[in-house]
């Protein structure tokens, strides 16, 4: 009888047990959901002019919001997070000031400081704010020409680097520019991020939203696919592409820029016949 009261005690102190830490699994398990789910994709400043989107574990997409011409446009950018600092792929778009949301954003966020910053060329949707960039002692860099044509629309010059270092490690990432040639702008360039596998393509490219061309004032058409090839050449294993403007996606971008410069052509051509 004794042992029979002695069994039954144990089996409740096991079933209790067993409750505990069923209990105390699923609690971890929440406090785990609950984390990973609080982690943001994505951040935006409180006049939501700016608006920054996760692509992966490293790198970000900034997205500012600008009007030209009567209309409203958005500008991408990259926020590249290495072990040394914050790498920037292009400034916010519009005045000093936006661009200086987009430091405090990426300290609020990151609690790193931005360590170097590249333009990829020199139309204001992607040097407008080198202004706050230098003001904060952050490393501006371009292209020779980027940095010419900077100083001729009045803007400060970056230092043109890129054509003797394409190929920048900072801290335990690499990101390499490259000059493909002449398309959207003389000077534009794209920036290859190999471990992530992103090209970010800039002006230079065009999203799948897009359906013609764009700004054209100081493009050159006629060059333009032949440079697009050169990068789908150079980059084959790119996964993720990066326009200047609209969404992002995958080689399929390239290729659709070069049917938008066709179409383009064969509508000239038209026009003088």
């Amino acid at each position: 009888m004794k042992n029979h009261k002695g069994w039954i005690g144990k089996a409740v102190c096991s079933l209790f047990l067993t409750v505990a830490v069923t209990l105390t699994s699923f609690s971890n398990q929440t406090t785990i959901a609950q984390v990973t789910t609080s982690t943001p994709t994505q951040i935006t400043n409180p006049g939501k002019s700016i608006v920054l989107t996760k692509l992966n574990d490293k790198v970000w997409l900034h997205t500012s919001y600008n009007e030209w011409n009567g209309t409203t446009y958005d500008h991408n950018g990259l926020i590249v997070s290495t072990s040394k600092g914050i790498v920037l792929i292009d400034t916010a778009w519009g005045d000093t000031k936006k661009t200086e949301e987009l430091l405090q954003l990426i300290k609020k966020h990151w609690k790193k400081d931005v360590v170097l910053a590249l333009i990829t060329h020199a139309h204001d949707d992607s040097i407008s704010g080198i202004r706050a960039l230098l003001h904060q002692k952050v490393d501006v860099r371009s292209t020779r020409l980027t940095a010419k044509l900077a100083k001729e629309y009045g803007y400060p010059s970056p230092n043109p680097t890129l054509d003797e270092k394409p190929v920048i490690k900072v801290g335990d990432t690499i990101l390499e520019a490259f000059y493909p040639g002449e398309g959207h702008s003389k000077d534009n360039i794209t920036v290859w991020l190999p471990e992530s596998k992103i090209l970010f393509g800039g002006c230079f490219v065009k999203s799948l939203d897009a359906r013609d061309l764009g700004n054209l004032s100081d493009a050159n058409v006629e060059q333009w696919d032949d440079s697009v090839q050169k990068v789908i050449e150079k980059y084959p294993q790119v996964e993720t592409v990066v326009p200047g403007h609209g969404n992002t996606g995958g080689k399929n971008l390239l290729d659709h820029t070069i049917e938008l410069i066709k179409r383009h052509s064969q509508k000239q051509e038209a026009a003088l016949k």
